[in-house]
């Protein structure tokens, strides 16, 4: 399924109907904070919940590198989020392994297309631009660029090779008058939240 069409939502519906223990995995801390709400009652395995680990719940969410900690346990069924990354290492056993990601490279058993979700309304279609500067002020000309087609260009993600562009990135945008926020790997989940 393609990223934004609703694997959590699939999830929590096929968990419905599942009696016994339920395993979540997520590759990332940012992840299992994404899931978490979603699947309220589930304990959080992963750096910072390692210590608090109710091995007695009936529902786990956990980041990959700590699902070894759950190997002794049995579900009946285990839900891989961005399943294209291999299985974790000490994957605890299973009746039901769910596999879900936007780019299997196997045959999946159900594919849902970003295409197909624009059509039907459940993601708005977006534009990739990628623009070719050469002069030596690059955060300027990219200003210049959003300020020139508002239109356009109402709600921009930007990827920056380092945090320290991104900060001057910001910086000449509040400058010239527009909102802009910039988060990275050490960024609080709750200030990553809100941005």
């Amino acid at each position: 399924m393609a990223c934004g069409t609703g694997k959590t939502r699939v999830i929590k519906e096929i968990v419905k109907n599942i009696s016994g223990r339920v395993l979540i995995t997520v590759p990332l801390r940012a992840l299992l904070e994404q899931f978490a709400p979603d699947f309220p009652g589930f304990c959080k395995v992963g750096t910072g919940y390692n210590k608090q680990i109710d091995i007695n719940a009936k529902g786990f969410i956990a980041v990959t590198d700590s699902v070894y900690l759950l190997k002794n346990l049995e579900f009946d069924a285990i839900f891989v989020d961005e399943a294209h990354h291999p299985l974790p290492t000490g994957m605890p056993k299973c009746e039901e392994l769910y596999q879900l990601s936007a780019t299997h490279k196997d045959e999946p058993d159900f594919r849902y297309t970003m295409g197909q979700a624009i059509e039907d309304g459940i993601l708005s279609d977006y534009d990739i631009t990628v623009p070719a500067i050469s002069r030596h002020h690059s955060y300027v000309c990219l200003a210049d660029l959003l300020l020139k087609q508002p239109r356009r260009f109402r709600r921009v993600l930007a990827y920056c090779n380092k945090v320290a562009e991104a900060k001057r990135f910001q910086m000449v945008l509040e400058e010239l008058g527009l909102a802009a926020w910039h988060i990275n790997a050490k960024t609080r989940p709750t200030i990553r939240q809100a941005v």
